[in-house]
């Protein structure tokens, strides 16, 4: 455990995800080689309820407040970020338990309390109506986790009568068997290999109605019994948590590095430099706030939350901001850290070169977005946002 955790005070979920840390870390080498998680730290991470941490406690989920699972998800990312996106993202839906039927809860978690559900990118994917339910054809990418998921939740826009997209677009969800689904590779990347996002496509698979939910609910106006927020503000907690994650990793890296190296062509250790012990400090005090600021408005989340019943648009949207950022300046400190390093940080051995990598990947990703940046400038400004990010 960190100085900071040490300072904050631990729970048990992050005690397990520090204790699981010197395990994941042993395993990075098989994660980037592999480009998914070891079965065996998957197993290990399933039994100790990561996956869980979203769940509803009637499902014996470990329903926990969104500060808590933030820093559940970046104690993880900090030994990798691979194993923290997956864990968050897992955990995420997971969070959506309460929306779904009774019988696919039972189905999911009643009968498997360590089943994990993956999603998915749709490109070029439609959904048509049939009696009693779904007909889902096409084709996903982005599938993180789905080599060690149980079920896949697969995205799809609703077909009227007449075969058209309907106006407005309505999307639908199913909720499928992973061992009926047949993957294909297609993840060809350098960050976030370990994530295993692979691709997957569908020709006309029947899916019953008790297994759907409108996408829109999920992801943007369903109020987990955890948090109180919906799926899409969420998976940005999560991944600004894997970014917080990534850069402490960073961080910790070149401080190591500094202490070790004489730079070519000179006499003194890195740490000597004094634009180095600058640029470290800012660094470091650019991660603390913008951890602070995160952390600062989940607190406030989750006081509403227990307060109130419900977490209010104005709070959403400072999420939103605190969420992005925290993924963003995450790359900016991994970027100067990289720089810092010289060319000790291109290598594959030394862990910055995987952070930058990794932090990368991370920010291309739809959550990290600058454009929410702006949507969050009009909600500032009392004008009308896009809001179904919020």
């Amino acid at each position: 455990m960190t100085r900071f955790e040490q300072r904050a005070g631990s729970f048990p979920e992050l005690d397990i995800a520090h204790g699981l840390r010197p395990k994941i870390v042993a395993a990075q080498a098989d994660i980037e080689a592999n480009r998914e998680i070891p079965t065996h730290l998957v197993d290990e991470l399933i039994e100790l309820g990561m996956f869980r941490t979203l769940l509803p406690s009637a499902y014996a989920g470990s329903q926990l407040p969104l500060p808590k699972f933030i820093r559940v998800v970046e104690a993880i990312a900090e030994a990798d970020g691979s194993t923290g996106w997956c864990v968050g993202q897992g955990s995420v839906f997971a969070n959506a338990a309460d929306l779904l039927s009774e019988q696919c809860v039972q189905e999911i978690w009643g009968q498997h309390p360590g089943s994990v559900v993956a999603t998915g990118a749709p490109t070029g994917c439609t959904a048509a109506a049939t009696d009693g339910g779904y007909v889902l054809s096409g084709k996903w990418g982005f599938a993180s986790g789905c080599s060690h998921a149980t079920w896949i939740a697969a995205m799809g826009p609703l077909l009227d009568a007449q075969g058209e997209l309907t106006s407005p677009r309505e999307v639908i969800m199913c909720v499928i068997p992973k061992q009926d689904i047949a993957f294909t590779d297609g993840w060809n990347v350098r960050g976030m290999r370990g994530t295993g996002s692979y691709s997957y496509t569908l020709d006309a698979v029947t899916v019953p109605a008790y297994r759907t939910l409108r996408a829109s609910e999920l992801l943007s106006t369903h109020p987990g019994t955890a948090t109180g927020l919906p799926a899409s503000l969420l998976f940005a907690s999560a991944f600004g948590s894997v970014g917080l994650g990534i850069a402490r990793r960073a961080l910790d890296g070149f401080v190591e590095v500094a202490k070790r190296k004489t730079p070519a062509m000179t006499r003194s250790k890195l740490a000597q430099d004094e634009l180095v012990q600058a640029g470290i400090a800012l660094a470091e005090a650019t991660w603390g706030s913008t951890r602070a600021f995160l952390l600062d408005v989940a607190d406030e989340c989750a006081f509403e939350h227990s307060s109130k019943g419900e977490v209010g648009y104005d709070l959403k949207a400072r999420l939103r901001l605190a969420a992005t950022y925290a993924m963003r300046r995450s790359a900016e400190v991994v970027d100067d850290v990289y720089e810092m390093s010289g060319t000790d940080s291109i290598f594959d051995d030394n862990p910055i070169q995987r952070c930058f990598q990794d932090i990368h990947a991370l920010t291309q990703q739809i959550q990290g977005r600058k454009t929410h940046y702006r949507t969050i400038g009009r909600v500032l400004l009392g004008l009308e946002p896009d809001a179904s990010m919020l």
